[in-house]
C-alpha cells in the first residue's frame, strides 16, 4: 500500500511538471533531472544538490496555480482560470468569484507566512539573487461549489484536498532547484480565523493552505541556512 501511494504521488507529480510546461514560457523551467530525493516535512523533497541557497536574498511569488479533479471537458489555465482533469465522476468545479477567492486565499497564506522570513524579502519581480516560487495545487476535490449556493444563518466551512507542489526556480535561469509537494487534506481549523474578505467558510481552506506554507516556510529556511556562517 505504501508503495503503491509513493507511485501515484509521482505519477501526480510528473502530470503537475508537464502541465507547467505546457503553460506560457514563464510556467516551464528545466532542471527535474538534477533534483535528488532528500528527507524533509513533505514526502516528495527533492533538492538540486549544487544549488548554493544562501547566495539568494530574494523570493519571488508566481501566480498559484490550480488543477481540479472533475466531471466535464478539460479546461484551459488560460481562458477558465484553471485546469480541470476529465474524470467520470467528480465534485463541481468553484468558478467565478468562489474560484479567485480559493486562488486568492491560497497566495495571502503564503505570502503572510513567507514575509516574517528574516532570510529572504518577498519581491515582485525576478533579478539578480531572486528565487521564483510556483504554487500548483494539483487534483483539487472541493466542496466549494455545492456549499456555496447554499444560504444560512451558520454554513458549513468549505473543505477540500489537494497535492500540494512548491518550486524554487533560479528567477534569471528558469532551472528548478527544489520541489517540496505531498498531498494534503483541509481539516477542523481549531487556532485558524478566515481571512477578513473571504468570510467563515473559508476558514478550514485557509488553515489548509497555512499550514502547507508553514512547512514549506521551514524547508525554504533550512536551504538558505546551509552554507552560512
Amino acid at each position: 500500500m505504501k508503495k503503491a501511494m509513493i507511485l501515484g504521488l509521482a505519477v501526480v507529480l510528473c502530470a503537475g511538471s508537464n502541465f507547467a510546461r505546457n503553460q506560457s514560457g514563464s510556467y516551464g523551467p528545466d532542471g527535474l533531472d538534477e533534483l535528488k530525493k532528500q528527507e524533509g516535512l513533505f514526502k516528495t523533497t527533492l533538492i538540486n544538490s549544487d544549488a548554493e541557497f544562501s547566495s539568494y536574498s530574494k523570493l519571488y511569488p508566481k501566480r498559484v496555480l490550480l488543477q481540479f479533479r472533475g466531471p466535464g471537458p478539460a479546461q484551459d489555465e488560460s481562458t477558465a482560470g484553471s485546469l480541470v482533469k476529465k474524470k467520470s465522476r467528480g465534485a463541481a468545479i468553484p468558478n467565478g468569484e468562489d474560484l479567485e477567492t480559493l486562488r486568492q486565499i491560497i497566495t495571502d497564506a503564503f505570502e503572510a507566512d513567507l514575509g516574517s522570513c528574516e532570510l529572504i524579502e518577498l519581491v515582485e519581480g525576478v533579478g539578480p539573487e531572486t528565487l521564483s516560487v510556483r504554487v500548483t495545487v494539483m487534483d483539487i476535490v472541493t466542496d466549494i461549489a455545492s456549499k456555496s449556493s447554499k444560504s444560512g444563518k451558520n454554513p458549513k466551512p468549505f473543505s477540500a484536498q489537494g497535492t500540494i507542489v512548491f518550486d524554487l526556480i533560479d528567477g534569471e535561469t528558469g532551472i528548478i532547484l527544489a520541489r517540496f509537494g505531498e498531498r494534503r487534506k483541509s481539516g477542523k481549523a481549531d487556532d485558524s480565523v478566515a481571512p477578513p474578505d473571504a468570510g467563515a467558510q473559508w476558514v478550514n481552506i485557509w488553515s489548509w493552505a497555512e499550514r502547507a506554507t508553514e512547512d514549506f516556510h521551514q524547508e525554504l529556511e533550512r536551504l538558505l541556512n546551509e552554507d552560512r556562517g
